[in-house]
C-alpha cells in the first residue's frame, strides 16, 4: 500500500501542475471615452459586440477580454470626425474570448464587420452597415438605416422601426412588431415576419426556405414574399382581404392555394420554364401583394 501510495502522489503533484499551467488566463478590462465621431468604424474578429446608446453623447468602449497580453491586442484610432475600433491577434489558435460593448450617440454613422462574433444592437437610432461571417445578429427597440448581413448565423429585428436590408447565407431570418422599409433574404434558410407595419414596401425572398408574413399592417404599400423551392405564405389571420393579390408558381412542380376566386388566370413561358399566375382585386386596389414559389406552394390564409 505504501509503494502505491509513494507512486500515486507524484503522478498527482504532476497532473495538479499541468491543470494549473492550462487554467483560462485571468479576465481583463479595458474602459475608453471619445468625443462623439460622425462615423465609426468597428473592426472585430472574435468578439461579440453590444451597440447601444450613449446618454452624454460620447462614445464609450468596454471591453472585457481573457486573452493573454502577447496575442491579442485591442486598437483604437482616433480622428477628428471618426474614430477605429479594431482587434489584432498576434500569432495563431488565440485561446480566450472578447466582448465589447459600445455606447454611441444617436444618429452615428457605423461601419461593423466581425469574422465570427455576433452582433446585438439595443435602443440605439443611427446608422450601420454590419457584416459577420458566422455570428449571429440581434437588432431590439432601434431606429434607422440598418443594412445587416451574416453568412452563416442569424438575423433577428424586433420592435425597431427604419429601413432594413437583412441577408443571410444560410441562417433564418425573423422580424416582429416592428415597422418601416424592409427587404429580407435567406439562401437556405427560413424568412417570418410577423406584426410588421410596412411604410412603402416590404420584399422577402428565400432560396429554399419557407417564407412567410403574419398580419402585415399598413395602408399602401407593395410586399413581395418569394421561394425557390419551399412555400411562400401569407397568412392575414383574420384580418380583411383587400388589395390586389397576385399568385405565381411553376406550372408542373408548383401550386397555388386561396380561398377567394381569383379575377383573372393565365400560363406563361419564362425560357424553358413553364408558369400559372392568378390574381384578384377586393375593395381597393392596394395594398398589392405579390405571392410567389418555384416548386413549392404559394399560399394565401384568411
Amino acid at each position: 500500500m505504501n509503494k502505491l501510495r509513494m507512486f500515486l502522489i507524484p503522478g498527482l503533484i504532476i497532473l495538479l501542475s499541468l491543470s494549473f499551467g492550462f487554467a483560462a488566463n485571468p479576465e481583463e478590462k479595458v474602459e475608453q471615452t471619445f468625443k462623439a465621431k460622425s462615423q465609426v468604424r468597428i473592426k472585430l474578429v472574435l468578439g461579440e459586440c453590444y451597440i447601444k446608446a450613449s446618454t452624454d453623447k460620447q462614445i464609450h468602449v468596454n471591453l472585457i477580454h481573457s486573452y493573454d497580453s502577447d496575442e491579442f491586442e485591442p486598437i483604437f484610432r482616433e480622428k477628428e470626425t471618426s474614430l477605429l475600433i479594431q482587434e489584432k491577434f498576434h500569432g495563431h489558435n488565440p485561446e480566450g474570448s472578447s466582448t465589447w460593448t459600445i455606447e454611441l450617440p444617436q444618429d452615428t454613422k457605423v461601419d461593423f464587420e466581425s469574422a465570427t462574433g455576433n452582433l446585438i444592437i439595443t435602443g440605439w437610432q443611427g446608422e450601420i452597415e454590419g457584416n459577420t461571417g458566422t455570428g449571429d445578429i440581434e437588432v431590439k427597440d432601434a431606429k434607422g438605416d440598418l443594412k445587416l448581413n451574416t453568412g452563416t448565423g442569424s438575423i433577428e429585428v424586433r420592435d425597431s422601426q427604419g429601413e432594413f436590408d437583412l441577408n443571410s447565407g444560410t441562417g433564418n431570418v425573423k422580424m416582429e412588431s416592428s415597422g418601416g422599409n424592409f427587404k429580407a433574404n435567406s439562401g437556405t434558410g427560413a424568412v417570418n415576419a410577423v406584426d410588421i407595419t410596412f411604410l412603402e414596401e416590404g420584399e422577402f425572398n428565400c432560396g429554399t426556405g419557407k417564407c412567410k408574413v403574419v398580419k402585415p399592417q399598413g395602408t399602401d404599400f407593395e410586399l413581395s414574399i418569394n421561394s425557390g423551392t419551399s412555400d411562400a405564405l401569407l397568412d392575414l389571420q383574420g384580418m380583411p382581404v383587400e388589395g390586389y393579390f397576385e399568385f405565381t408558381a411553376h406550372a408542373r412542380r408548383g401550386s397555388i392555394e386561396c380561398p377567394v376566386k381569383f379575377d383573372e388566370e393565365k400560363d406563361y413561358q419564362d425560357g424553358d420554364s413553364h408558369y400559372y399566375r392568378k390574381s384578384f382585386t377586393r375593395g381597393k386596389r392596394s395594398p398589392r401583394f405579390y405571392i410567389s414559389t418555384g416548386t413549392g406552394t404559394a399560399e394565401l390564409k384568411k
